[in-house]
């Protein structure tokens, strides 16, 4: 079976739009193409900053035990799923330090890339990554610099193809939110 990640980097949960929209992307992919779904909520993960020292030691326990040590799960299991869907909002132009934290939790030579002599070559199994958002205010996706960052990380990974989903415009006042939404939401069979 085909297994599919779903990164929940969304906060308030209860109310997310941004949360919603995933959802609804992820009951689409799985009814097209049959996937099996896991979740990680990043907010719940307790993910490590990198520091000198969390670096200092991952470095150690990869040249000490490979890859066996509990740090690496997170970038063994990316590797591994066939697509990747990332719901995040729109936030000071980027997107929640959570899922800057996970990215680099899983940026682990050996792993998801490794270098030759002509450069970074992705290791990563996944042929497609959806990056889900909604945003207040208006932008288009080649200006989300939270996209642009996850479509250059895809790249580093091998991931063929990276598509942006998205919403503009939620926090303007006298626009209907759920009208946009649920258009948003009709319009999700064209944008797989």
């Amino acid at each position: 079976m085909k297994k599919l990640l779903f990164l929940n980097a969304c906060v308030n949960r209860g109310t997310s739009r941004t949360l919603r929209l995933g959802k609804e992307l992820i009951s689409l992919l799985k009814k097209s193409d049959g996937f099996y779904v896991s979740e990680l909520v990043l907010e719940e993960e307790n993910i490590p900053a990198l520091t000198s020292e969390t670096l200092n030691k991952r470095l150690e326990l990869s040249k000490a035990e490979g890859f066996s040590n509990e740090i690496f799960r997170y970038a063994k299991q990316f590797k591994e799923v066939d697509c990747v869907v990332i719901a995040a909002p729109h936030w000071d132009e980027g997107f929640p330090a959570i899922l800057k934290t996970y990215f680099e939790a899983i940026s682990v030579m050996g792993i998801t890339f490794e270098f030759l002599e002509s450069g970074a070559v992705g290791l990563c199994k996944a042929k497609e990554l959806y990056y889900v958002t909604t945003r207040g205010g208006y932008t288009t996706d080649e200006k989300d610099l939270g996209f642009s960052t996850v479509a250059a990380l895809s790249k580093a990974y091998g991931i063929k193809e990276t598509k942006c989903i998205s919403v503009n415009g939620l926090d303007f006042l006298g626009n209907d939110v759920e009208s946009v939404l649920m258009k948003a939401i009709e319009d999700l069979p064209n944008k797989i």
